[in-house]
């Protein structure tokens, strides 16, 4: 069986590394794009199973991406981590998205969300 496909999305880049390290080593094949524009070259050249994505980044916004992944990779479980007060489950999931994650969050939460996913 395939390893699953994970595009990781975040406007910190030391944070897109240490998770593509961690998931890695758990057998996914991992991406990361740090702003929100490479994410959606990415989505284009390639389908993925999962695609974690911070809410607010340059280029486009999380909630910009939303539609870029619906059209571009309709089968990956969207998965928005943000640590803004105002983003919430309710609101994220009324755009569509699988799972939300607050930050900060346990490696757990992360390799559960996949598994859910």
């Amino acid at each position: 069986m395939p390893a699953k496909k994970i595009l990781v999305v975040d406007d910190e880049k030391e944070w897109c590394y240490f998770l593509k390290e961690y998931l890695t080593r758990r057998g996914y094949s991992v991406d990361t794009a740090d702003d929100g524009l490479k994410a959606k070259d990415l989505l284009a050249k390639q389908a993925y199973d999962c695609v974690f994505f911070d809410c607010n980044m340059p280029g486009l916004t999380g909630v910009e991406l939303i539609k870029v992944i619906q059209e571009k990779s309709p089968q990956a479980k969207k998965i928005m981590i943000s640590g803004y007060d105002l983003i919430n489950e309710d609101f994220a999931k009324g755009l569509g998205v699988d799972i939300f994650l607050r930050k900060p969050f346990s490696l757990e939460s992360i390799q559960e969300a996949i598994e859910n996913a």
